[in-house]
């Protein structure tokens, strides 16, 4: 009879069933799947939940106060009515009212809610080991509401991005995942956010994955997670406010005149600059309120008195109600310079007042404390300059340039991708907002000229050139940068100190050691080989006890394990080595065991940072 083992038995079905799951990895797919999932449910949850309440404080501050509803986009109808008598004073006092009760709660509950949160999630990815605080994402859900439904110009990016990423930071930290992976969900939920709330589920996932660096740089391992969480948050809302696109009448627009490349690329050197105006406007004012000494409470109200003076200036002064474009999103003023034409659309100056004025109340808005996003007041600046150029080349060569449209698409990609360093994703949500890629190629070089004009100018401080500059990826690149650096590399083929041979007493050690003010001695036979490493401590411990002369040579002071490296061996061993054998400096042997030279901590530092400049050099 056979006796029982106790083991599994090893048939070959049965061992190519677990080498099949162990291929699987059921962890990373329940990473991925499960939790990546989750975060695009809460943020498609959030999004709808955020749309919502900006609706219902639009609804409590327009109607009543300014006296009309605001134009919106051709895929978001809105339920208020567009024609009423305008109030100026309430123009005045609407975004008043919001910024103190946004400047209530933000500085109140989270100071961190301040501004626009997409660059607040940057930071939190490089700087803070992907931790967001719960209280931040619900107190700027509620002040972003009440910011842009008030009036104040801000986009809806922003915080439903926190919003997101807050939930992945969250759910990374009850969970006790790691901090890379906390950081990967705190991206998934940038996607989740973004996805949703424009209805563009790619751009949203690459977005996550490429606004973390003002250089041409992404963070790869984010996007499949970002894509899980994007389709899921976008089917979310989408459930609940139609399928579709977010800007609409653009189906017909296409691009088949070659020559009218060059009309586009005067458009993207405009945007260039208008990019650069634009962020130094928003730093500018943003140090300014920073800087007066007054209680952080009230800065939001005087941000909003400016921004509604603004508006009720653009109404006297052109009578047009267009021009209230300048504050809320102004999706609606967007939405007819993309889709109507000749008399019907936007005239010039309407046109260049929203653009004006919109980088103008931006900065009011988010400078003083405001919570909101900076993509929604892009996208309208580059679309609105956009229109302008489009109107003036349509009017000097209208062979080349049939129709005013497709500027203002192909300005809303050209300024924000200059300002974000977003080149990729902000082509695609172009793309998803309007429904039309046919104007992928002049995209492209709008998108181009902007990125390389304004390439020192960025809309999010928070960025960092590269991988190579992020604190997130710092430990690694240490690893890597010294894995590939060799000790040949770092120390020189010649040592300049002093050598001693093992019949060396220790008091004439103790002497030299004194007057060369030399720490560390290599002790070597006459072949040149390596017998061991004398320390100046140990031989002043020794002498201290003073031995009868010539009693204790070098010899009877060496270790019997000697901690060497090899010419030929990484840095990177070479830190391994010195911190398992406790010493501050190693030697250095060729092949056949001759000694070298000494290797220390310092040479290895130098030698990184150099590496590092040269990295970044070379990136740049």
């Amino acid at each position: 009879m056979r006796r029982a083992t106790g083991r599994v038995p090893t048939t070959p079905g049965f061992t190519d069933l677990v080498g099949l799951v162990e291929r699987f990895n059921l962890k990373r797919v329940y990473y991925w799947l499960g939790l990546a999932s989750a975060v695009g449910l809460v943020g498609g949850l959030g999004a709808v939940a955020f749309k919502w309440l900006t609706d219902e404080a639009i609804s409590a501050f327009w109607p009543p106060l300014i006296g009309v509803a605001p134009e919106h986009a051709g895929g978001e109808p809105s339920s208020l009515a567009a024609s009423g008598s305008l109030h100026m004073w309430g123009l005045i006092v609407a975004p008043v009212i919001g910024g103190l009760a946004s400047g209530f709660l933000v500085y109140r509950f989270a100071p961190e809610a301040a501004g626009h949160g997409t660059d607040a999630a940057i930071r939190a990815y490089h700087r803070e080991h992907g931790y967001i605080g719960w209280r931040i994402p619900l107190v700027k859900w509620v002040a972003s509401a009440l910011t842009i439904g008030s009036g104040g110009s801000a986009g809806r990016e922003g915080p439903i991005a926190q919003i997101g990423a807050g939930f992945g930071s969250l759910l990374g930290t009850v969970l006790r995942l790691s901090e890379r992976e906390r950081r990967v969900l705190l991206a998934a939920g940038v996607s989740a956010g973004i996805g949703a709330i424009f209805r563009a589920p790619f751009a949203g996932a690459v977005f996550a994955a490429e606004v973390l660096y003002s250089e041409p740089d992404i963070e790869a391992e984010v996007l499949v997670p970002a894509l899980l969480s994007s389709i899921v948050s976008y089917s979310v809302y989408c459930a609940f406010y139609g399928f579709g696109h977010l800007f609409t009448g653009t189906g017909g627009f296409t691009f088949d005149q070659p020559l009218a490349l060059l009309c586009y690329a005067a458009l993207g050197v405009v945007l260039a600059f208008a990019g650069i105006a634009y962020i130094t406007t928003l730093a500018a004012l943003t140090a300014r309120f920073r800087s007066w000494r007054i209680t952080n409470y009230v800065k939001p109200a005087l941000g909003g008195l400016c921004v509604g003076a603004i508006a009720a200036v653009g109404c006297l002064v052109l009578r047009d109600s267009s021009t209230l474009a300048v504050l809320g999103s102004g999706y609606g003023m967007l939405q007819r310079a993309v889709s109507e034409q000749g008399a019907l659309g936007p005239s010039i100056a309407i046109l260049l007042f929203v653009a004006i004025g919109k980088i103008v109340t931006t900065s009011m808005t988010i400078g003083s404390g405001g919570s909101g996003g900076v993509f929604g007041p892009s996208v309208v600046i580059g679309g609105s300059l956009g229109a302008v150029v489009g109107t003036l080349f349509h009017a000097w060569v209208p062979t080349l340039v049939p129709d005013v449209g497709p500027f203002a698409i192909v300005g809303m990609a050209g300024f924000f991708a200059g300002v974000a360093k977003t080149p990729i994703s902000t082509l695609l949500m172009v793309g998803e907002l309007t429904g039309n890629y046919k104007l992928l190629l002049p995209s492209m070089l709008v998108v181009c000229l902007s990125m390389i004009i304004a390439h020192r100018w960025t809309i999010y401080p928070e960025q960092v050139p590269s991988r190579a500059s992020s604190p997130a990826h710092r430990s690694e690149l240490f690893h890597d940068v010294l894995a590939e650096m060799s000790v040949a590399a770092v120390v020189g083929t010649e040592w300049r100190g002093h050598t001693i041979s093992p019949a060396t007493p220790v008091r004439e050690v103790l002497h030299l050691a004194d007057d060369t003010l030399q720490r560390t001695f290599p002790v070597v036979d006459r072949a040149g080989r390596l017998v061991g490493v004398l320390s100046a401590d140990v031989v002043r411990a020794v002498v201290a006890e003073d031995p009868s002369p010539g009693l204790v040579v070098a010899q009877d002071l060496l270790v019997p394990e000697l901690p060497e490296i090899r010419r030929d061996d990484s840095i990177e061993r070479a830190l391994d080595v010195l911190a398992l054998g406790h010493v501050d400096e190693l030697a250095v042997t060729a092949d056949d065991g001759t000694f070298v030279t000494m290797l220390d901590r310092r040479a290895i530092i130098s030698a990184y940072r150099k590496r590092i400049a040269e990295l970044k050099l070379a990136a740049r």
